[in-house]
């Protein structure tokens, strides 16, 4: 069983840290006022202001920023500055012991999938992959406002995840299986496959996702996933948004993204969805990594359900 963090409403205060890439102010102020129009106070971290090349402050900044937003009583849940690059330095810097001790709700999504799997498989609690202060003050939409605002009151409630209006999801592989919702990013979780960091949950429920890369690498991550184990661990797979991830320039000796990820799922043969709402795109949903989810993958309707 993994730990919860509680619930955060309007008047209580969410830290800012930055593990990864460094931000304008610009774009800071912006996220931080749809965050305050939310009715939320804030408090940042050194990192995120902090700029160190293009990483948010030097690593044992970082690493400092996150346990003390954690072990501070006055701080009710964390959401992450931006992603990008910078979080894999910081595993063997974090004190786990101590964030363990302070479970919280943790969001953030695409760099950030290097935390949340060890705050998953080290500290036991259940981090949440969602929006981060960066896609707020840029090009969230209101769909990923209400998912998580509607989040953060209730972080864990169960029943279908709502899909934005006119979306529609297609199911790849047909199967109706049970597991533990787990994954992200498909660079993070290729990058840490072999190292004291990957993803070892053995009934997982995987969400992968991507942003800016070619078919060719999309292929070359997934077959590292699949070579590592962590597929063979899964029992079902949810694909979420791949964005900007078309040839560069259309060529006749050339797959789609889409077709290197409809090659995988149908070689893998275990229920799979493709067109879930979570990643790089304006949509992206609240998802409480490490509850227990229903992947549905009919048809007609296909749907993911998070379980009490």
């Amino acid at each position: 069983m993994y730990k919860q963090g509680k619930a955060v409403h309007p008047g209580d205060t969410l830290g800012i840290v930055g593990p990864s890439s460094t931000l304008g102010n610009h774009s800071l102020e912006q996220g931080l006022a749809v965050l305050h129009a939310l009715g939320y106070k804030t408090k940042l971290g050194k990192s995120a202001t902090a700029h160190w090349g293009y990483l948010a402050g030097d690593d044992a900044l970082r690493a400092q920023d996150i346990t003390d937003m954690f072990a501070d009583d006055s701080v009710d849940g964390i959401i992450c500055l931006r992603g990008g690059y910078g979080a894999t330095r910081l595993l063997p810097l974090l004190d786990y012991q101590t964030i363990a001790a302070h479970p919280k709700l943790f969001i953030g999504f695409s760099d950030i999938t290097a935390l949340h799997t060890v705050f998953l498989q080290r500290c036991r609690f259940m981090p949440v992959h969602g929006t981060m202060v960066m896609s707020l003050g840029r090009n969230a939409s209101a769909y990923t406002k209400t998912c998580l605002a509607k989040g953060l009151a209730n972080p864990y409630q169960p029943g279908k995840i709502p899909l934005p209006a006119d979306w529609h999801m297609e199911s790849i592989v047909p199967g109706d299986v049970t597991g533990t919702i787990c994954g992200g990013n498909l660079m993070l979780l290729a990058a840490t496959a072999g190292t004291p960091y990957a993803l070892q949950i053995e009934d997982a429920v995987l969400l992968i996702e991507e942003i800016g890369e070619e078919a060719y690498s999309l292929d070359r991550m997934l077959c590292q996933l699949e070579e590592a184990g962590i597929i063979a661990r899964a029992r079902g797979i949810i694909f979420g948004e791949f964005t900007r991830c078309e040839p560069n320039e259309p060529a006749p000796y050339e797959f789609t993204s889409r077709e290197i990820v409809y090659q995988y799922a149908k070689r893998w043969g275990k229920p799979a969805v493709w067109g879930f709402p979570a990643g790089h795109g304006t949509d992206n949903t609240w998802l409480p990594l490490g509850m227990k989810a229903r992947l549905c993958c009919q048809a007609d309707d296909p749907y993911v359900e998070l379980l009490p």
